[in-house]
């Protein structure tokens, strides 16, 4: 899974280097809406969260188009109470299952990502050798310290969670993960309607699947994938396309050494 994400939103480099369209408009009109229904639409940030609303690249006839898409596909229409469902990372190994089958060989488009988060074990972690558990120690502190101060602002009594009284190395810790070479994380995604008549009702999943060895040390079992350039307009546009001709597409990816640090140095 991809907890949250390092987009890029730069729409002038994004159209230099991808040759996508902008549509300032539609983010001018976003910013509207944020500012009126902030829950239903967060402000755009560069990191993204889940519910979130980053830049999507999608095939516009033969151009390329950015549009403002929510961090959280859609499942088919005819799943029992899909409105109760939303889901941000679609597996490669289940891509072809009855839920993306609305999104799937239908809707292709990519994401730029600077770097991505997970949750991993501590003890996973503090094995692969990169960080400390004296960094970690200190950044739990850290953390309870921060959430000591809102508690006590908001006058209410503060008391330590089961949490955080674990001895570090049975607890979970955010990292994140970054290119070695700094390079654009070109991620494939699928997206979905809600139904809603609205210019921004499409959600997006990450497509992610097994992990490069040094992401698996670190203690995940997932890695968003990362296309070629030159495989970007063949995903883009799936029709008349196979599944199996998709798959050995995302099989041919980038292979790419990761870096990973503590989230909150991110």
């Amino acid at each position: 899974m991809c907890y949250s994400a390092l987009v890029k939103r730069d729409l002038e480099a994004l159209k230099k280097s991808y040759g996508a369209v902008s549509i300032r408009q539609d983010i001018e009109d976003y910013e509207q809406r944020s500012k009126a229904e902030p829950k239903l639409f967060p402000p755009l940030h560069s990191r993204i969260y889940p519910g979130n609303f980053a830049p999507v690249i999608v095939a516009n006839g033969e151009e390329r188009q950015v549009q403002l898409q929510r961090y959280g596909a859609y499942p088919h229409p005819s799943i029992p109470h899909p409105e109760r469902y939303t889901t941000f990372n679609a597996r490669r190994d289940n891509l072809t299952s009855h839920f993306w089958s609305d999104a799937y060989l239908k809707h292709h488009g990519f994401v730029v990502l600077n770097g991505f988060f997970e949750w991993v074990e501590v003890r996973d972690l503090v094995k692969a050798g990169h960080v400390k558990i004296s960094e970690i120690e200190a950044e739990f502190e850290r953390q309870s310290n921060e959430r000591k101060a809102k508690v006590l602002l908001a006058g209410k009594k503060y008391k330590k969670t089961p949490t955080e009284l674990k001895p570090a190395l049975q607890r979970k810790i955010i990292i994140q993960f970054k290119p070695e070479d700094e390079s654009d994380l070109l991620v494939p995604v699928i997206f979905s309607g809600s139904g809603a008549k609205d210019v921004f009702a499409n959600g997006f999943a990450i497509i992610t699947d097994e992990p490069p060895d040094e992401i698996r040390a670190a203690g995940h079992d997932r890695c968003p994938v990362i296309l070629n350039a030159d495989a970007l307009e063949s995903w883009l546009h799936p029709y008349g396309r196979t599944a199996k001709e998709m798959d050995d597409l995302l099989s041919k990816r980038q292979r790419l050494t990761f870096k990973h640090q503590l989230a909150k140095a991110a």
